[in-house]
């Protein structure tokens, strides 16, 4: 098997281009398979590949992320204790589940997820004293776990929800939780990409390419994120929303 197979040179550069858009979004507000999937379906790409290798390359994007976060010392190890199992566990099944699930109730299910995202996003919350509100392990795992099982099942924003969750119900600011959603995130990756492999759905040529796209992506955007702090992170996790939901109306109107 050729590393690529029938991709053409053009399209490698493409995958480098959407890799590096893709790392640097996802490091500061998560949805950045809305710049990478749809690149790997228009190059003819089947879907369920493309869910596979975009899950890989988002899976050392994310470790990127996490190790830039954890050396600024901006992760909450507490709430990821806590959480990184369910939320292993609960992306795994997902990704289970997708492989059953009909593609028009994975459309709708995308496109309902990004206008409650808005809502908690400008809903005006409490003062927020990072690390000092007490919350319980229950609540800790009922605010990361469901969506844990969103990115196994569906996958994009799912950093952006998870922020926002953070931010919402576990009272964390936004550079906080942006910082400790990654290694979630990167948890929620591997137990998708465990079942993507043994279901031998990975293009590992592809996957690679993106890879290393993403992790440069994900350098850089992680520096601007510790750099710009919390007002800059809100107006990233705006704009990845509004795309999304623009992107996700277009694509339906075009089918």
């Amino acid at each position: 098997m050729e590393l690529f197979d029938d991709i053409t040179l053009y399209w490698v550069i493409g995958f480098v281009i959407a890799g590096f858009l893709a790392g640097y979004i996802d490091s500061i507000a998560g949805g950045g398979g809305m710049v990478q999937v749809p690149v790997l379906l228009l190059s003819g790409l089947s879907p369920i590949h493309v869910l596979a290798s975009n899950k890989m390359a988002g899976l050392v994007g994310v470790l990127m992320a996490t190790i830039k976060y954890a050396i600024s010392k901006k992760i909450s190890w507490k709430v990821v204790s806590i959480a990184i199992i369910p939320c292993l566990l609960a992306s795994y099944i997902g990704s289970i589940l997708v492989m059953y699930v009909p593609d028009e109730f994975i459309k709708w299910a995308i496109i309902l997820a990004i206008p409650v995202a808005l809502v908690f996003l400008f809903k005006k919350s409490k003062k927020i004293v990072e690390e000092k509100t007490e919350v319980t392990n229950k609540n800790i795992i009922l605010a990361t776990a469901p969506i844990g099982f969103y990115d196994g099942l569906l996958g994009p924003g799912t950093g952006t929800y998870m922020t926002i969750s953070m931010k919402k119900f576990l009272h964390l600011d936004y550079l906080v939780a942006t910082a400790s959603t990654k290694p979630l995130n990167f948890a929620t990756n591997v137990g998708s990409a465990i079942a993507f492999i043994f279901a031998g759905k990975v293009l590992w040529g592809v996957a690679i390419v993106l890879g290393l796209a993403n992790i440069a992506g994900s350098y850089v955007g992680s520096h601007y994120a510790i750099r710009g702090g919390e007002e800059f992170i809100k107006k990233v996790l705006v704009f990845v929303l509004v795309f999304m939901l623009i992107a996700n109306i277009v694509k339906i109107i075009v089918s």
